[in-house]
């Protein structure tokens, strides 16, 4: 199997979780006492192509004047710190594209820098594990195209994707592009932390 070494042939893939029951994108609503959600005509699960920009939530320079939280209805409040979150993590994610471009360049060479964790130390001020986080997502992404395209629309965080990206590993890069649909899928209603669990579980089996 192209990916797998030598000595993996004939062993069986890892499973990963069957999560055929598990909705594409979102967290489930919250039970009674969570935050307040509208009923017909509310908030869509953040990422959706359907989601639009609510009342005090961040849109376009210039879309609308900003608003004062504490005037903000319980239902306009609570949509706008879900989609203010998502376009934290799509903002974010096209920054670690950028990053993952200008260091499948090497640009940091015509700058002078050792390496390109050490020009984003120097240039952007980041500490160095940071760097070094940052540089291995984007380095990642590139075969995890399922993940990526979550992380752009803002549907996962970038501790999502750092959680995942561990799967693109030396023998595995063929069946971590396999597994990346779902584990994008997963990431959509799961913490960093429980991803995190999910992905070490599979290249456990995956590297045995």
């Amino acid at each position: 199997m192209t990916g797998v070494p030598d000595d993996h042939a004939g062993a069986s893939e890892p499973e990963v979780p069957d999560l055929a029951g598990v909705p594409a994108a979102g967290p489930p609503r919250p039970e009674a006492g969570g935050p307040v959600r509208p009923e017909a005509g509310g908030p869509v699960p953040r990422g959706s192509a359907e989601g639009g920009t609510g009342a005090g939530a961040p849109g376009p320079a210039g879309d609308r004047p900003p608003v004062d939280p504490a005037r903000m209805s319980d239902v306009d409040l609570a949509t706008a710190v879900i989609e203010g979150r998502a376009t934290v993590d799509a903002t974010t994610a096209r920054w670690v594209l950028l990053v993952g471009e200008f260091d499948r360049r090497s640009l940091w060479l015509a700058d002078g820098a050792v390496s390109a964790a050490a020009w984003l130390r120097r240039e952007c001020r980041i500490n160095a594990p940071t760097s070094t986080h940052l540089l291995t997502v984007a380095r990642a992404l590139r075969d995890l195209p399922a993940t990526r395209e979550a992380f752009s629309t803002g549907t996962i965080s970038f501790e999502h994707a750092r959680a995942i990206a561990p799967s693109v590993g030396a023998g595995r890069v063929e069946l971590a592009r396999r597994a990346d649909p779902i584990f994008a899928r997963a990431a959509a209603w799961m913490t960093p932390r429980q991803v995190a669990r999910v992905v070490s579980t599979w290249t456990d089996i995956a590297d045995a």
